[in-house]
């Protein structure tokens, strides 16, 4: 039995397995959860810890090593400035694998790799004064319809499609010009 099995090999050659758990802990990062198979996110996890590890250090040394490894320079002063803080009271385990069913196609094990300490995002409900005042304007426009209106509406239907409401001319639509397209291509006169 291989009890551990540090380091797998996820069928990759170096390069890309490290461009692969690069990338992983970029997006883990960036939106403090990502969907990916058990073996990755076990292999990414272990590199995740260490980025936030870097960042509870806080000096040019580990901004240097953090860049290294995200290759971005906001999400490198996220990492300092958002996201180590909250796991300064932590000694380790900043993130954490959860096991979900198996992906349809290939019936690979999948997991949910999220951050312990999520930053919480709060949505404000819309204010409600604009709500009243939208409200109010629509009703007392729409509850008594003037006289002018409704002598209006008799002489004119309410569907004037054949009309160009602009201009106030007939609006043919695609016929418009095919009689002279047609007059013109005669090739007799």
């Amino acid at each position: 039995m291989r009890h551990n099995r540090a380091n797998r090999k996820l069928g990759r050659i170096y390069n890309e397995r490290k461009q692969l758990l690069e990338n992983l802990v970029t997006s883990l990062l960036k939106y403090q959860q990502i969907k990916t198979t058990v073996a990755k996110a076990k292999e990414a996890r272990r590199l995740a810890d260490h980025v936030i590890t870097l960042g509870k250090q806080n000096t040019l040394h580990a901004k240097r090593q953090v860049f290294s490894i995200l290759q971005d320079h906001t999400l490198t002063s996220k990492v300092f400035t958002d996201i180590a803080p909250r796991f300064k009271s932590r000694a380790g385990g900043y993130t954490r694998v959860l096991h979900l069913d198996r992906r349809k196609g290939d019936g690979a094990e999948m997991a949910l790799l999220e951050l312990t300490e999520k930053e919480i995002i709060v949505k404000q409900a819309p204010k409600e004064k604009t709500k009243k005042k939208s409200k109010e304007t629509a009703g007392e426009g729409a509850a008594k319809p003037s006289a002018e209106t409704k002598a209006h509406d008799k002489d004119h239907p309410k569907h004037d499609d054949h009309k160009d409401k602009s201009s106030g001319k007939a609006n043919p639509g695609f016929f418009k010009n095919i009689g002279k397209f047609f007059k013109n291509k005669g090739g007799g006169n």
